[in-house]
């Protein structure tokens, strides 16, 4: 008794899990340490069987040509999972700021999801952005672009996502929105400092530097519970620019 193989099938299937990977890996969530390996993989193989349906282009029959196949998965995959890595770490950065400001910059500590060093402010601002990401299904919006992305780029192709020149914007809209979300916190520490310079100009024998620093990071402090709400507008403007990105580079 003979079997044959499906290996059009199978080859679809891995060459869908390679992109579908590629995505899974880059996610803050999902490519973290807190995430096993093994696990990683199986998600990818699950995505890649549900995917691999569309309709594809011509298979690779040879070895060049099936790294050629593979090496595109891996690109396109990556184009999408780094435009949602980077405009992710656009919080992470404005906290990085806050932090150099407040004069924690030397308190950092290991994030145990991606082995960086981190600060407070950072993992503060990252968490609450993350978790607006979550309820505003920013997550869907993932999904959604590796969709699209298979009936717009189908596997055995040779063409790549034009937009990928496009990806130089993504990181100028980080940097944009990070200081966005800082400006607030910013502001506050420039009129502290402002005006404990102007204390120790106006009045040379009060020692400013014993108690400026304790007094700008306890107003500091203050001012971050108050105006942490302001966060939300730039941080549903990051997502509406997160998938208006998403869905250019899949072809939509």
């Amino acid at each position: 008794m003979t079997f044959d193989l499906p290996l059009d099938l199978m080859v679809r299937v891995l060459l869908a899990a390679l992109r579908a990977g590629m995505v899974l890996l880059m996610l803050p969530v999902a490519g973290g340490e807190g995430v096993p390996a093994p696990l990683r993989v199986v998600l990818s193989l699950v995505l890649g069987g549900l995917l691999a349906g569309f309709p594809a282009g011509e298979l690779p029959r040879g070895v060049s040509d099936l790294a050629l196949s593979a090496g595109r998965e891996l690109v396109i995959g990556l184009a999408i999972g780094f435009v949602v890595r980077v405009l992710l770490a656009a919080p992470a950065l404005a906290g990085d700021m806050i932090a150099q400001e407040m004069g924690l910059k030397m308190a950092e500590d290991v994030d145990p999801m991606t082995r960086v060093p981190t600060t407070a402010p950072s993992r503060i601002y990252e968490t609450a952005l993350l978790l607006l990401f979550l309820v505003s299904n920013g997550h869907h919006d993932v999904i959604r672009a590796l969709h699209g992305s298979f009936a717009a780029f189908p596997i055995g192709g040779r063409d790549l996502p034009p937009g990928l020149p496009g990806l130089v914007t993504s990181l100028s809209s980080c940097m944009r929105l990070s200081v966005m979300i800082a400006a607030p916190l910013m502001a506050v520490l420039m009129v502290g400092s402002l005006s404990l310079a102007l204390l120790a100009r106006a009045v040379p024998d009060l020692h400013v530097m014993t108690f400026g620093y304790p007094l700008r990071l306890l107003a500091t402090l203050f001012a971050a519970l108050t105006l942490f709400p302001f966060v939300h507008s730039p941080g549903l403007r990051l997502i509406g620019v997160l998938r208006m990105s998403l869905l250019r580079l899949a072809g939509a």
